[in-house]
């Protein structure tokens, strides 16, 4: 029998973590019920804190590497970032 690694282990915790933040995203933008609502907005914060955690572990072991943003790429997104927020 095939032993998991550390490394999928991790990647499916993080997987399973971007889709419950989808599905929560999903519930607080749909819900009418303001409790249900702010229940949702709760669990969904800490899911991102969560899924912040778990990304920084496996960035740091080298099993999720991502490319660094130029200066000028990232005030583009904070522009559209703000230009949302209007």
């Amino acid at each position: 029998m095939r032993s998991i690694s550390d490394q999928e282990v991790m990647s499916i915790l993080l997987n399973e973590h971007k889709l419950a933040a989808s599905s929560l995203t999903n519930l607080v933008l749909e819900s009418t019920n303001q409790f249900l609502r702010n229940d949702a907005t709760v669990i969904l914060t800490s899911t991102f804190n969560h899924q912040k955690q778990i990304f920084d572990m496996m960035n740091q072991k080298g099993w999720y590497k991502t490319s660094l943003a130029s200066q000028q790429d990232i005030s583009k997104a904070q522009q559209e970032v703000a230009r949302i927020n209007v």
